[in-house]
């Protein structure tokens, strides 16, 4: 398999089914032969039943496990790779959209688990996933329950896998627009490591450009927030938010705000967390040095880390 600055990795799973060892083996084989970007793009073998109730959590917390896969070899493999999952039943794709990438080496998972090298443009057959070019709003059926408006809020500063999470489960939760409110710079003053922090327009560009990734016939609002409550407070057409769990407890106020504004409350939707093993090189379980968490027992994924670890670095290279 060749090393290369960008792969696309072609996966398919059953999210009625534990991630098999064959999943986690080929992503953990993509991360290790890929030094820049990787997008994964998943299929599912089988279509979730909506009826089931349970498509929602299958989905999001297969995102979280696979996402996990790939911290988890990432840093074993002390590699800086940025990681995009890409749910291709629901992205809306077109043909040219997938054939834009025929200048990357592709990987794929053959009939043996065995990976190979493949050309996207010549050797990829054109897929069911995919739509004819100028009919971009068509799309597999979402199995769970979609709003028309939903929204999701954060700093998204140095844009990790826990935000990625976030923001397609808030992408796969939409039917027409995602409304996303980013932390204003004046917001973030008291912040820790602040001197590291990515200034709002590369933070919304970097949100823009990976939603345009996961979904491509949604409208996407973006705003500056400069308070805890953003657009919830002032947008009556919101139906739905997606949060973290460790948020979610914090996001009632929320709806007791559009309570007293005379907005009906909002839906709130939950995604799990993705934590890491304090030491990087030992094995907290099979997906080594990453777990999906309920809780935040281990060192959980965030930017405030991200920035302690430059301002680490910034250190040592001053001495």
């Amino acid at each position: 398999m060749d090393v290369a600055p960008r792969h696309n990795l072609l996966l398919q799973t059953d999210l009625g089914q534990p991630v098999t060892d064959a999943e986690i083996q080929a992503l953990r084989a993509a991360v290790t032969h890929t030094t820049e970007e990787l997008t994964v793009f998943l299929s599912l073998k089988k279509k979730t039943d909506a009826a089931e109730g349970s498509g929602w959590s299958l989905m999001q917390h297969r995102l979280a496990e696979l996402y996990a896969v790939s911290m988890g070899q990432a840093l074993r493999t002390k590699s800086r790779l940025s990681v995009d999952i890409v749910p291709m039943d629901f992205c809306a794709y077109t043909e040219d959209d997938m054939v834009a990438f025929k200048e990357n080496v592709t990987l794929v998972v053959d009939t043996k688990h065995e990976m190979r090298t493949v050309r996207l443009a010549t050797d990829i057959p054109t897929s069911a996933h995919c739509t004819p070019s100028s009919q971009i709003s068509s799309r597999s059926a979402i199995p769970w329950t979609t709003y028309p408006h939903v929204a999701v809020g954060g700093t998204f500063d140095h844009l990790h896998v826990g935000h990625k999470i976030l923001l397609t489960a808030t992408a796969l939760a939409a039917t027409n627009r995602v409304i996303c409110g980013i932390s204003s710079d004046a917001l973030l003053e008291k912040k820790r490591y602040k001197e590291y922090l990515e200034p709002y327009r590369k933070r919304e560009l970097n949100v823009l450009l990976f939603l345009r990734k996961i979904r491509k016939d949604i409208i996407v609002e973006l705003a500056p927030i400069s308070d805890p409550y953003g657009p919830t407070a002032t947008d009556p057409t919101i139906e739905a938010l997606v949060v973290s769990r460790e948020t979610l407890a914090g996001s009632d106020a929320l709806n007791v705000r559009r309570r007293e504004t005379g907005f009906r409350p909002m839906h709130l939707l939950s995604v799990d967390l993705i934590t890491l093993a304090e030491n990087a090189g030992s094995s907290c379980n099979d997906h080594h040095s990453a777990s999906v968490s309920s809780d935040n027992t281990l060192l959980k994924i965030s930017s405030t880390a991200i920035r302690a670890e430059l301002a680490k670095q910034q250190m040592q290279h001053g001495r």
